[in-house]
Parts: structure tokens; C-alpha cells; sequence
């Protein structure tokens, strides 16, 4: 390398403290400069360059295709399956499921009649599936219990003239029905149970007392309905539930075929 002599600032600059530190050190021929930094960078390259599996040299565009999981794989090894992938995938789906279906919650005071209040009653009180069902079960068992403590209370009114004893039995009444409805099933079915809503055991309650009881009225004929039928396993299955759901129709209904039963005119139905 030729100098230009007698130039100042145009020869062979020594190298300062800072300079070496910069510079991981002075390059030596055939040393390969950089130091323990370009040591280093090497490493960490050939390490998104292998498999995370195998281990396998990978090329570089698969060394891009990087797992949830913060690994990336070669061909045989990226399906989620063959490389016990940490990512909760399961979780994620439930979050974009729940992000893209959000739920619509009908306010109370925005159903107009009691048809539509029996509507979103049997929407919050499904009863499709056996697990469901039995929670719907000790929900009426709930509802009997309250209406027995209310007749208690009207009783011991009219005999012992004490209006005071009526609000007691009635607020008794409500709470053993809430117990029987919403903290039994949790205990004996081992089924967490439903938001209870538009039923006497729910807020709105207070805003149209008169269509939960109906609601729960209707309710409780279902549940007659399907204790006649046997799990609607019976010939009188279509009849009770395609006809109209009154005590005089299901009284009716029933008596007819066992009067048939008795004459020997139908088949016995299981």
C-alpha cells in the first residue's frame, strides 16, 4: 500500500483504545475480522437455519414460515401436530369465535308482549339435551316450591289474620326456589348452570311480574307434557306437543287414550 510521504494525516493512523473496541479487535490476515461479534451473528443465523425438531439445515424461505410457537421447521416437521407446538390454539379459535359471534343480550323493557317474554324465556331456559334438562327440572321444582310457600302464606293469612305472615312465606318461598334452581344443579348434576333470566328468579321480575309468571307457567306444562310422554318416547308425543299447550287439552288427550286402552281398541303405547 503506498503512503503519500511528507503529507500529514495521509499515513498509517494508529489504533486507539476506542477504535479496537469498536472494531472487535484489529483484523489479522486471513483471521476472518469481526471477532466474537461476527462469531456470534453467525451463530444466532445458523440457528434460524435448522430445524427446531430435527435439527435439519432448512433453506431460507422456510427459515420465514416461523410457528406460532416462535420455532421454525423443516416440511416434515411443520404441521402443528409433529412438533408439540406450545401455542394454544384452541384458545385462539375460541376468541376469534367469541370476537365474530358477539352475544346480543335483549334488554327487559324492550319486549312488547308477553308472547315475545315466553319467547326469551325459552331461550334462556333450553332444554335440548339430558344435562340441560335436569337443570330445567330442578328450575321447576324451584318454581313449586315457591308457589307452596305462597299458598302457606295466603293460608295462615285468612286463618290468623296477619298479612305480615304472606310476605314472609313469600320471601321464604323465593329463596328455597332459588336455592333448589340455581345452586342444587351445580352440586347434583355437576352442570354449571345458565344465565337465569325473564323467570321470577331473575331481575325482571321486577319490571313484568304477570309474564314471568306466565312464563314459568307455560314452562311447567312443557315439563308435564314431557314426563306424560315419557321422554316424548310415547305415542302421545306429536298429539301433546302439536296441539295447543292448555290443561284442558292435555287432560283431554290423555283421558281419550286411556279410554281406548281400556275398551281395547289401540295398542298399548311404550
Amino acid at each position: 500500500q503506498a503512503h503519500f510521504v511528507g503529507v500529514p494525516g495521509c499515513g498509517p493512523r494508529p489504533h486507539s483504545a476506542a477504535t479496537m473496541a469498536e472494531g472487535g479487535g484489529v483484523a489479522q490476515p486471513g483471521g476472518g475480522g469481526g471477532g466474537v461479534g461476527a462469531s456470534s451473528a453467525g451463530s444466532a443465523g445458523g440457528d434460524d437455519r435448522r430445524c427446531g425438531t430435527c435439527h435439519v439445515r432448512i433453506s431460507l424461505v422456510e427459515s420465514l414460515m416461523k410457528c406460532r410457537c416462535g420455532l421454525v421447521h423443516c416440511e416434515k416437521h411443520r404441521p402443528t401436530d409433529l412438533h408439540d407446538c406450545t401455542f394454544d390454539w384452541r384458545a385462539m379459535q375460541q376468541q376469534k369465535v367469541a370476537k365474530e359471534n358477539p352475544q346480543v343480550i335483549t334488554a327487559g323493557s324492550s319486549v312488547a308482549s308477553s308472547c315475545a317474554w315466553c319467547g326469551q324465556h325459552e331461550k334462556y331456559h333450553p332444554v335440548d339435551g339430558v344435562g340441560r334438562r335436569r337443570i330445567q327440572q330442578f328450575h321447576a321444582v324451584g318454581v313449586l316450591v315457591l308457589v307452596g310457600f305462597a299458598v302457606r302464606g295466603v293460608l295462615l293469612t285468612v286463618f290468623q289474620l296477619r298479612p305480615v305472615l304472606f310476605l314472609q312465606q313469600l320471601v321464604m318461598g323465593w329463596l328455597c326456589g332459588f336455592a333448589c334452581s340455581r345452586v342444587l344443579p351445580h352440586f347434583l348434576v355437576g352442570v354449571p348452570c345458565p344465565s337465569c333470566r325473564f323467570c321470577i328468579f331473575s331481575w325482571e321480575l321486577l319490571q313484568h311480574a304477570p309474564w314471568c309468571l306466565e312464563a314459568e307457567w307455560e314452562s311447567l306444562k312443557e315439563h308435564l307434557i314431557f314426563v306424560i310422554t315419557a321422554g316424548k318416547r310415547n305415542c302421545l308425543t306429536r298429539k301433546l306437543y302439536d296441539g295447543p299447550r292448555s290443561l284442558p287439552h292435555i287432560a283431554r288427550t290423555v283421558s281419550t287414550r286411556l279410554k281406548e286402552l281400556a275398551s281395547g281398541q289401540g295398542a298399548c303405547c311404550s
